[in-house]
């Protein structure tokens, strides 16, 4: 239990990049491809810019007690597909650096991906891949910690999980949206690798949170969370994955499970022990005390600019481009109200972190990330004014 009785900041892993997206994207494919050791352009290109990210990210939350995602700045589909791509086709990385942007992986290689996992194509092993984002945090670690003034930096790693990866890759497939106890499968190998290969603790780098994303789940109709689904034989068999993912986290890390909705008590028996929901989803605390789980506080949320329902929506988006964006974000006074509600619901004893809902990715606009940083500012700064020490 959080017998400390203190709460950290933490936040949730994309964020608006502030820079140009083809050469990054080139670039996470070299590191990714050559195991980080490369030193082309587009390779420290990436490097540079992914820890410049994740150091405002950082400096924003206050890094002496925070936990800072690596930066998201990656469609987190294509992140975990790409070098599945790659494996099954045998297409190498310069050639599939022509997916530029989000969602272009193809319907042809979504197909041949499909087809060679019906066929029993072995997934990728723990050599073949590698998490270009924490790669580039190993190859900055020290010079980013002495500027953070942190002795270690406290990283938190998303990663895709095995659901969202199989209704996403037959969605790009052009297939209808069903559960696949294969495909299912077969992810869950490769999202292993992933956490197997890249998850590292370092003299200047320690992973604290590993948070496995998985917003389909209860949305398209397996495991609703508002019934009991423990005859479910889709949710039974989706958690044995889970929890074959979660025994490749490092004992000393938080195992984070990121859903859109509230879980059914039946999720409890996943091996999952930090729940992170949306602002305003709520479960029972029994649930927490009996299955020993603890909730990170969803205080922020980042749908958008907040915009009274009487303000015309045309001229205050008038104001944020032109940059006279600052009474358009959430205030101090509702980030303590989000988080003052878990504190009581919960008791701070279950509530070892708060932060947003979700990501700032798609806050792209200008201004944006001016406004995601200052965002994650003010929510800091609640937290350390009354729950933090």
């Amino acid at each position: 239990m959080n017998t400390e009785n203190r709460i950290r900041s933490i936040d949730v892993g994309s964020f608006p990049l502030d820079a140009d997206l083809e050469q990054y994207l080139r670039g996470a494919l070299e590191v990714e491809y050559h195991g980080g050791s490369v030193g082309t352009e587009d390779a420290g290109y990436f490097i540079s810019k992914h820890n410049s990210t994740f150091e405002s990210k950082a400096a924003a939350l206050s890094p002496d007690g925070a936990v800072t995602s690596y930066a998201q700045c990656r469609g987190m589909i294509d992140q975990f597909l790409l070098p599945v791509v790659r494996h099954v086709t045998g297409l190498t990385h310069q050639q599939t650096s022509i997916y530029s942007s989000f969602g272009d992986i193809t319907k042809e290689d979504a197909q041949a991906v499909a087809v060679a996992i019906a066929s029993g194509n072995e997934p990728l092993s723990v050599d073949d891949i590698g998490f270009a984002e924490i790669l580039a945090l190993q190859t900055g670690a020290k010079s980013l910690s002495k500027r953070l003034g942190v002795k270690r930096i406290s990283y938190k790693a998303c990663i895709t999980g095995p659901l969202e990866l199989s209704l996403n890759l037959q969605r790009l497939a052009g297939f209808s949206r069903k559960y696949d106890e294969k495909l299912v499968e077969y992810f869950t190998e490769v999202v292993k690798a992933f956490v197997s290969n890249s998850i590292v603790t370092s003299n200047y780098l320690v992973p604290e949170v590993i948070t496995m994303d998985e917003p389909a789940f209860g949305l398209e109709g397996f495991g609703d969370f508002f019934t009991d689904t423990s005859s479910d034989p889709n949710s039974e068999h989706l958690i044995s994955c889970w929890n074959e993912i979660y025994k490749n986290v490092p004992s000393e890390c938080y195992r984070g499970i990121h859903l859109h909705a509230s879980p059914s008590e039946n999720c409890f028996n996943a091996d999952w022990n930090l729940l992170e929901a949306h602002v305003g989803v709520y479960v029972k605390r029994q649930w927490l005390d009996d299955y020993d789980k603890f909730i990170r506080a969803a205080i922020v949320r980042t749908e958008g600019p907040t915009i009274d329902q009487n303000d015309d929506a045309k001229e205050a988006w008038q104001d944020i481009l032109s940059g006279n964006y600052k009474k358009y974000l959430q205030t101090k006074s509702e980030m303590e109200r989000h988080l003052q509600e878990n504190i009581n619901r919960y008791g701070i004893e279950r509530v070892p972190f708060a932060g947003p809902e979700c990501g700032f990715g798609p806050w792209d606009w200008k201004h944006g990330l001016s406004m995601a940083t200052e965002t994650l500012v003010r929510m800091s700064q609640v937290i350390e004014e009354n729950y933090f020490g």
